[in-house]
């Protein structure tokens, strides 16, 4: 085969800047090399940021200078430079001056089929007050009692099992163990010791929910040796009437909340909150919580499984006996502060991926799309889970195209390692919300305004 370049028709980059002419594909090649392509860049263009899980990048720089930063070091490359990027690394390009340089990737077979986005088998969880709806909408077969259905979980009674894939049947707790800076991203891997810190997890009220709250990390830590439980929920429907409640209508001592359980009314404390589709509230550790009955929401959380019920209206357990209650450890991790709003503010613009909440446990978007659209979450160093709550799309990973359908009421999760994918949606609007830790540098700044206005609000 030979080829002339300047017979070749120039192309986009995968990188969203410049121009290639791809001397050799994938299909031609037959063996690893997956292109080998000559790129012209302007002065001034920046990619966003790249990792491959099974692709090693080479760049040979033919004229120009360019920085490629790579896995946060950053090397100044010229003209008759090579470079190398071993697969899971992190890098970004920015040409320096007009550049010119020919590029070329290579497969490793081994890692070619271990990462793609998971999805999982029903985890359903019977509760005294679950109903039938969780499994209707699902389309799963018919059950009572249950109260939640755990989409994506690490906690140790009950981890999801991986349904699709190379690691169909697997738990995913052992497939993070396998690689778990690739799945989890280096930065979560690090903070959280190789663990998932997220659960999430749908909640059907058929009957109201007991009061109660979660301890922070510090307390969970000492009295548990487990993680702290703060929590965000995003309505999903709502029977006329319908309420949750969240944080004290007037602020209490210990003294009076101790005698309000006693006498049963602690009710009378809580600040009472109708709701409606569409709602999102945030439970940090400490805030006093229930869910009212005729309720069907997401919850996103920390990977906890700590809860101190305050109040359960003298209700029995489904074997008849009698449900514990821990008022005294509740009372220590009680946040007894009254704030100004419980409710919060997001604007939900389609095709957007919309900013719901932000803070140092975790990130979530409302993503509402009626186009494809792409999602570059290289930068953050974190997993994502997607969770469809209307519509169906496809996610498609940019670098190894793998594809797979989210159904309504499903949800996956993609590894660190190949988080840049594109949303496609299969008919009407779609709605998903995207579930992640942001560890970018403008999180921070971000958080610190957050918790600002959080203290004022006081």
């Amino acid at each position: 085969m030979r080829r002339n370049i300047n017979d070749i028709t120039p192309a986009t980059t995968s990188y969203e800047m410049g121009l290639k002419r791809v001397l050799l594909s994938s299909n031609e090649s037959g063996c690893s090399i997956t292109q080998i392509a000559v790129i012209d860049l302007k002065a001034g263009e920046k990619s966003a940021m790249h990792i491959h899980p099974d692709l090693q990048d080479v760049f040979y720089i033919l004229d120009g200078t360019i920085e490629v930063t790579i896995n946060g070091e950053v090397n100044t490359c010229q003209k008759d430079d090579f470079i190398f990027i071993e697969h899971l690394k992190t890098y970004q390009l920015h040409a320096l001056t007009d550049v010119k340089m020919l590029a070329m990737g290579c497969v490793i077979e081994s890692q070619r089929t271990k990462l793609y986005p998971m999805l999982f088998e029903p985890n359903l969880q019977t509760k005294v007050w679950g109903g039938e709806r969780l499994t209707q909408w699902k389309q799963l077969p018919e059950q009572q009692h249950i109260g939640e259905s755990w989409e994506v979980s690490a906690v140790e009674k009950s981890p999801s099992v991986i349904a699709n894939g190379t690691w169909a049947g697997y738990a995913l707790t052992e497939v993070i163990n396998k690689m778990p800076e690739a799945i989890l991203g280096k930065e979560v891997a690090k903070k959280y010791q190789n663990q998932l810190p997220l659960l999430v997890k749908f909640i059907d009220s058929n009957d109201d929910l007991s009061v109660q709250v979660h301890p922070n990390d510090d307390m969970a830590k000492r009295l548990h040796n487990g993680m702290g439980k703060t929590e965000m929920w995003y309505v999903l429907s709502a029977e006329p009437g319908a309420c949750i409640y969240a944080g004290f209508q007037k602020a209490l001592s210990p003294e009076e909340y101790a005698r309000r359980v006693a006498d049963g009314s602690i009710m009378e404390a809580l600040a009472k909150h109708e709701i409606y589709a569409g709602d999102v509230f945030y439970i940090p550790s400490g805030r006093i919580h229930a869910i009212g009955k005729g309720v069907r929401l997401l919850e996103v959380q920390q990977s906890s499984d700590l809860t101190y019920r305050i109040y359960d209206y003298g209700r029995m357990d489904l074997d008849g006996q009698p449900r514990e209650l821990h008022t005294e450890l509740a009372s220590q991790a009680l946040d007894y502060k009254v704030y100004r709003e419980y409710r919060s503010d997001y604007t939900d613009k389609i095709d957007t991926a919309n900013a719901c909440i932000d803070t140092e446990f975790f990130t979530v978007r409302v993503v509402s799309i009626k186009e494809p659209i792409r999602r570059n979450m290289v930068k953050y160093d974190s997993f994502a889970i997607l969770t469809c709550t209307q519509g169906s799309c496809q996610v498609r990973i940019r670098s190894t195209r793998d594809e797979i359908t989210l159904r309504e009421g499903y949800s996956c999760l993609i590894p660190a390692a190949i988080a840049d994918y594109d949303l496609i949606p299969i008919a009407g609007e779609v709605k998903v919300l995207e579930s992640y830790i942001d560890n970018s540098t403008q999180s921070s700044f971000r958080r610190m305004i957050s918790q600002f206005l959080h203290m004022t609000n006081g």
